[in-house]
């Protein structure tokens, strides 16, 4: 069982005009590339318990997920953060909104995670692996 996220589920979350095109495509973009992503942290059996309500609360999880990175790639942008505060009023767009999103979509989804723990034998490949040529040592990255 798959999980649908749309665009106007996003939308709808960052309190955007439905008819408002212009975040449709990263939006999109977003879904498409965080979705699969999300969904394959989570344990098969509740992905396809068939009860309605954890296939909301699954769904629910990953869509706040998509909208707080989406509303992180906002941030980012030039203008948007830009916030002036007098005394206890604070005016502007604020990161803790997109913060607190992420914090209630992972903890939804935290007890339906499976374990993506590195095995032993994993570790051992890594440990033993040859150093690539363009690593620093430690004394190289004190000048960094």
């Amino acid at each position: 069982m798959s999980l649908t996220i749309t665009k106007a589920d996003v939308k709808r979350k960052c309190m955007i005009d439905a008819a408002d095109t212009t975040w449709d495509a990263p939006i999109e973009s977003l879904i498409d590339e965080m979705q699969p992503a999300i969904e394959y942290t989570l344990d098969e059996s509740a992905l396809n318990d068939p009860e309605a309500g954890l296939q909301a609360l699954l769904q629910l999880g990953v869509l706040e997920l998509i909208v707080a990175e989406f509303l992180a790639q906002r941030f980012r942008e030039a203008g948007y953060a830009e916030e002036f505060q007098v005394g206890a009023i604070r005016i502007g767009q604020l990161w803790e909104r997109g913060k607190a999103i992420f914090e209630q979509g992972a903890a939804r989804l935290a007890p339906f995670r499976k374990a993506m723990g590195v095995s032993d034998a994993q570790t051992k490949v890594l440990s033993s692996s040859v150093s690539h040529p363009r690593l620093m040592s430690s004394t190289e990255r004190k000048g960094w």
